[in-house]
């Protein structure tokens, strides 16, 4: 049997994971992760926790949690890290170095999207990136009572094997971090942008405009000061009935 870890509050200002854990299956362990920050309703105290990892024995309050949890979360099989965004968006789970397990893993939590995080474009600091085989999920909005109930509802679909036939699954593989000083967005996560179109109202009232074709992902999420939004392209869209045929040089090992 599959041990499993389930990991709240890695970021103090997301505390929807509170009430997932309340109702997990006993076969399920949970960490709150950064009980300070969760306390404090900031996201972090020093410095992200989710750019720390493995962390420090000896370092500031987020590195010594990376620490803690690192130790702690290696004898797991599968790891789920639970995050949330300011839009409203059906969850989605973002993986760093996909394989074969992975993909089975979002299989069984039942999650339509996928977004692959490159080398290029991830820190290799975050929490999935020290565990054996974890996801980031991603939910929003932040306040909303419903997406404790959608990411509990993933989390017993994997602890029962539950498999949805015919399952539409789409993957995106982000390319490029669009960064800018904004006040407004005009565009919505995983609704496909053209060139040339109004994507975010500038701090001076100007629009900013797309300058390539891209489907945006974290929209407007307010942690990072000056990035509007991950540019993502879609790489496969097939039901899990077909083979994958992902013809992309990191995605190796899929069958």
């Amino acid at each position: 049997m599959k041990r499993i870890a389930i990991v709240a509050c890695v970021h103090g200002n997301e505390p929807y994971g509170l009430e997932v854990g309340k109702n997990l299956p006993s076969s399920c362990s949970f960490f709150i992760a950064n009980e300070k920050a969760l306390r404090e309703n900031k996201r972090f105290i020093d410095t992200d926790l989710n750019r720390c990892f493995p962390g420090k024995i000896d370092g500031n309050h987020e590195e010594y949690l990376a620490y803690q949890l690192t130790k702690n979360l290696k004898s797991f099989d599968y790891v789920i890290d639970l995050h949330s965004t300011p839009q409203n968006c059906e969850m989605f789970g973002i993986l760093t170095k996909p394989n074969k397990e992975k993909m089975r893993l979002a299989k069984l939590l039942g999650l339509k999207r996928i977004v692959i995080m490159t080398q290029e474009y991830a820190s290799g600091k975050a929490l999935i990136d020290v565990v054996e085989c974890g996801i980031s999920l991603e939910i929003g909005p932040h306040q909303s009572n419903e997406i404790s109930k959608q990411a509990l509802a993933a989390i017993n679909n994997l602890t029962e094997k539950r498999e949805v036939e015919n399952q539409v699954f789409e993957i995106y593989e982000v390319f490029c971090i669009i960064r800018g000083k904004i006040s407004n967005v005009c565009m919505n996560n995983f609704q496909e942008v053209k060139k040339g179109q109004s994507i975010a109202v500038q701090e001076d009232g100007s629009q900013q405009k797309a300058t390539f074709d891209f489907v945006p992902v974290l929209v407007g999420k307010k942690a990072y000061s000056d990035v509007i939004c991950l540019a993502c392209k879609k790489i496969l869209f097939e039901s899990y009935k077909a083979p994958f045929k992902v013809h992309i040089e990191h995605l190796i090992s899929i069958l």
